[in-house]
């Protein structure tokens, strides 16, 4: 059987999920990354990195989510955006509908982290409602002490996802235009890092701006130019190298599913 639930039929699916109680929601956004890569970047990955995993576990993996939380890039033409509330409830039902066919691990493997907070609140709900375990992965977290190139893994339409469209669909990737483009400067004191955080004096201060704030191309790297190294652009990422780093990440996320299946905690007090 299928470890697609698309392709599964009612009946299987009753099959599947009274045989296992996890499954793998994927999640990602549809939003600009920068001149080289399309912008279905965040779920095209996110999806691709839960078939893998489904493909090699057996474990029942959902249609991907390819809407996200996505506001910050909203100027970008292309860009699809849920509000944190409409995503939070989208995913707490989603939940709430697994919990009813037996489903008490859920795994999500989320390709943009905007969604986290969102994410977040819909899992705590559903661990106070009906008891469910989840489980947020981001995979720039899975390569957490992987930095490349003077960058770290999780940087915008950086090197990691540079790599991982290669790996999950080229057709969609403009390596020819895969160039650095650092944050531009409005001020010389307050310096900015990314959308969201700037330099004062020995001190960092956030600041909630919109990508198009800080970078006139999407900024394909959300890095302050005193940040950005030499080598220029990632035409040196090659199909090997990519399908290496999305392997690393496969196989951490097939250990992580075995071992959450057994996971417990404690249970919640009741409110009685």
């Amino acid at each position: 059987m299928s470890f697609e639930l698309s392709n599964m039929t009612w009946i299987e699916a009753r099959e599947r999920f009274g045989a296992s109680k996890l499954a793998i929601v994927p999640i990602g956004s549809t939003e600009q990354h920068g001149h080289h890569l399309g912008v279905g970047a965040d779920w095209i990955q996110a999806w691709e990195i839960a078939r893998r995993v489904g493909e090699r576990t057996g474990v029942t993996v959902l249609p991907v989510m390819p809407y996200g939380v996505s506001g910050h890039h909203k100027e970008f033409p292309g860009t699809i955006t849920l509000t944190p509330e409409t995503l939070q409830e989208v995913i707490f039902e989603i939940l709430e509908s697994l919990d009813r066919y037996g489903v008490e691990r859920v795994v999500f493997m989320n390709g943009h982290g905007g969604n986290t907070g969102a994410l977040t609140g819909a899992i705590k709900e559903a661990r106070e409602d009906f008891g469910m375990l989840c489980a947020i992965c981001h995979w720039w977290d899975i390569l957490l002490k992987k930095d490349l190139w003077g960058h770290p893994a999780e940087e915008h339409a950086g090197y990691a996802e540079t790599s991982f469209m290669l790996a999950s669909r080229p057709e969609a990737v403009r390596m020819e235009r895969a160039v650095l483009s650092p944050t531009k400067q409005v001020d010389p004191e307050i310096q900015l890092v990314r959308a969201g955080l700037a330099r004062f004096r020995d001190g960092v201060v956030r600041i909630p701006l919109s990508t198009a704030d800080v970078s006139e191309t999407g900024s394909m790297t959300e890095a302050h130019p005193d940040d950005v190294p030499g080598t220029s652009d990632y035409s040196m990422i090659t199909l090997e190298f990519s399908e290496a780093l999305m392997e690393e990440v496969v196989e951490w996320m097939c250990a992580f599913v075995a071992e959450f299946e057994g996971f417990e905690v404690t249970p919640l007090m009741s409110k009685g």
